[in-house]
């Protein structure tokens, strides 16, 4: 049996809000704090402090945060510092430098830019990936978008803010809560799904 999955204002009014249950995401609070914090930074110093860098780290991938080589931080803080200036100009090679971090792989760099660029670059996560992979409308069904250096990130992020600016008035917020609550409540227990957008 093939379920219809149609993204649209609905599904977006539907699956957004499920997102901020505490079982299915519930952290958006912690999300608000971040996102302030690093406007301030921002403006201040144009970088990220480490505090605030493990902050975020924590936030999406606590688990990896032994890999960052915290010796060496001053080369963290130049890649934080270009991407402020340039990532908007050269997203895919912010993407690059990011991945080529110890310690920061595709998911982490995503989150930095999202949280620098709230509204230009979305985060990626295997659960919105596999929504998106698994319908018949998709991303390239073989590449792991959680691992693919800068194309795929690249090719991931035009599909995301495709899909924000015509559901969400280019809120990719908004479209990340609702794929990841989709998958996190009901996706695993359908066999097959058919995406229309």
């Amino acid at each position: 049996m093939t379920i219809k999955l149609v993204i649209d204002d609905s599904f977006m009014e539907e699956w957004c809000p499920k997102y901020d249950c505490f079982t299915v995401g519930g952290d958006e609070a912690d999300y608000k704090k971040i996102k302030k914090a690093v406007e301030e930074e921002k403006s201040k110093t144009g970088t990220l402090s480490e505090i605030l860098f493990k902050k975020i780290y924590n936030w999406k991938a606590a688990r990896a945060l032994h890999y960052v080589d915290f010796s060496k931080f001053d080369e963290y803080e130049k890649v934080f510092k270009h991407a402020m200036v340039y990532a908007l100009k050269f997203p895919h090679k912010t993407i690059e430098d990011f991945d080529n971090l110890p310690g920061v792989g595709i998911p982490v760099a995503s989150t930095i830019l999202h949280f620098m660029y709230p509204k230009d670059f979305p985060i990626v996560d295997f659960r919105t990936i596999e929504v998106l992979q698994k319908g018949d409308y998709s991303l390239d069904k073989e590449m792991d978008y959680s691992r693919e250096t800068s194309r795929g990130y690249c090719e991931f992020r035009e599909v995301i803010l495709g899909i924000a600016k015509k559901y969400t008035e280019g809120d990719i917020r908004k479209v990340d809560k609702a794929l990841f609550a989709y998958h996190k409540l009901y996706f695993n227990s359908v066999k097959k799904i058919k995406i229309v957008f």
